[in-house]
C-alpha cells in the first residue's frame, strides 16, 4: 500500500523508504524463523520460506527503485510484491493445512 501511495504522490520518500526497510527486515527475520523451525513437512516449509524470500527480494528491488527515483523499477517491484503475496498465501495455507 505504501508503494501505491508513493506512486500517487501521497506518501513522502522518507516514510516510504523507512517502511520498506522495516518490511524487509521483518521478512528476513520471518524467513530465518521458518527455516529454523522443526517440521514434519519439509517441502511445505521450504515453499513457505521461498515465498517469504521472494517477497523480501521484491521489497529490496522496490527500495532500490525508490532510492534511484525510478518509477518503472518501483512499479515492477510492486507487481512482484502482489504476485509474491499470492504465492505466500498459497504456501501458508499448505503449510498450516490440517494433515491427514
Amino acid at each position: 500500500m505504501v508503494l501505491d501511495a508513493w506512486m500517487d504522490g501521497a506518501a513522502p520518500f522518507a516514510y516510504t523508504s523507512g517502511t520498506l526497510r522495516s518490511t524487509g527486515k521483518t521478512l528476513a527475520d520471518a524467513e530465518a524463523q521458518i527455516r529454523s523451525a522443526g517440521t514434519a513437512e519439509p517441502a511445505e516449509q521450504s515453499a513457505l520460506a521461498a515465498a517469504v524470500k521472494d517477497l523480501s527480494a521484491a521489497v529490496a528491488r522496490a527500495e532500490a527503485g525508490l532510492q534511484a527515483d525510478s518509477r518503472a523499477e518501483v512499479q515492477n517491484a510492486r507487481q512482484d510484491l502482489r504476485q509474491g503475496s499470492r504465492t505466500l498465501a498459497t504456501a501458508y495455507a499448505r503449510y498450516f493445512a490440517p494433515k491427514p
